[in-house]
């Protein structure tokens, strides 16, 4: 059989390829490597709140279902917070929403590196952040709650050279077995405006 016409080679790059317009090897990996980083992309806007680092609503809910089920199936202590922003709408109308989104995005930072890898943090609302916290006595949560307050108090989030001060209020409950995954969030919800009326602070601010 004469092949003569059905191959060429490229003298200057070596390379043998197929004439008609076929993709050398190096485009098909490239393409797949592209397909895969979008792939993992979408999977990660699946779970991922779309402004902050932190997981979304969505995936947040999934796990406090899971890690209901756990404790009613092998026991243990977990924790969940629920934390609201003081003052995001005041922000918000003052200096805009860019400066608001900011502060977000500090606050959500600020969470991610006062929790532990085992923790789940999400932002679960406009302004509102929940956090299960994995093996921890149910005497410890009011301490982390507050700790977790001063972390996000020490912040100062720069904006058109203004300096914001973000403030919070932090509720908790222990996860116990048998209550449901709503009955927890309202309980933690309840111990948020707790805490906000010992500032002062009305539900609307």
């Amino acid at each position: 059989m004469n092949y003569r016409g059905f191959f060429s080679l490229d003298r200057k790059s070596d390379n043998l390829s197929a004439l008609g317009g076929a993709k050398s090897l190096s485009a098909l990996e490239r393409e797949n490597k592209q397909l895969q980083a979008r792939v993992a992309e979408l999977e990660r806007l699946v779970v991922c709140d779309t402004l902050t680092p932190l997981f979304n609503r969505r995936h947040f809910m999934e796990e406090l279902d899971r890690w209901c089920w756990r404790t009613h199936r092998y026991g243990g202590e977990y924790g969940l917070l629920f934390i609201d922003v003081d003052n995001l709408k005041a922000v918000n109308d003052r200096e805009g929403h860019v400066a608001g989104d900011m502060m977000l995005i500090g606050i959500a930072k600020a969470l991610q590196g006062a929790v532990r890898r085992s923790d789940i943090a999400a932002r679960v609302g406009g302004d509102e952040f929940a956090v299960l916290l994995d093996n921890i006595p149910e005497n410890e949560l009011a301490g982390k709650a507050g700790r977790i307050a001063k972390v996000v108090g020490r912040l100062r989030i720069v904006h058109e050279g203004k300096s914001l001060i973000p403030s919070v209020s932090a509720g908790y409950t222990a996860i116990e077995a048998g209550v449901k995954p709503s009955e927890l969030l309202l309980r933690a919800d309840r111990s948020m405006y707790a805490a906000k009326q010992a500032k002062g602070i009305g539900p609307l601010t």
